[in-house]
């Protein structure tokens, strides 16, 4: 005969294992996301200069704002799948809450599910604060810098 509390922790190490799956996943998502935005805002950039266009500056900090609020979403999802991570790792180890047994059971034991009682925007503040995104920060005072700083003049012919 099974026993239903060593069929639950299997159940649970499954669950484990697919979380941990799920937080590479948002991870890579994250750094593709840095990578592709901050390509995209060095080529614009590049052809602001080119072209001595101040207006491609603007443009290339639109591009890079908008990529740095799909990598944000990504850093959120992995932080809440993160939470669930470490509510599973509790109640594995025995050493599970109520509200982490209360959790379990409202999710119906489904430890990839994410709790919809907090929404993206509140948890926003806490997710800016995260050193994952510095290279926005950087970026967005370059970006600045750039369209502060006098653009040089054309050589002359």
């Amino acid at each position: 005969m099974s026993n239903p509390q060593n069929s639950k922790l299997d159940y649970w190490i499954k669950q484990s294992e697919m979380l941990q799956s799920a937080i590479a996943r948002m991870t890579n998502n994250s750094l593709e996301i840095k990578k592709v935005g901050l390509t995209v805002w060095a080529a614009i950039v590049g052809f602001g200069f080119t072209n001595h266009n101040a207006a491609l500056f603007v443009l290339a900090f639109v591009a890079f704002v908008l990529f740095g609020i799909l990598d944000i979403y990504y850093l959120y999802l992995e932080r809440r799948f993160r939470e669930n991570f470490n509510r599973l790792t509790r109640l594995i180890n025995g050493y599970g809450t109520r509200e982490d047994e209360e959790w379990s059971e409202k999710a119906r034991g489904n430890f990839l599910y994410l709790d919809a009682s907090t929404n993206f925007l509140e948890r926003l503040p806490q997710t800016l604060k995260s050193w994952a995104n510095l290279p926005y920060l950087i970026t967005f005072l370059m970006t600045i810098a750039l369209l502060i700083a006098p653009m040089p003049a054309l050589p002359s012919k």
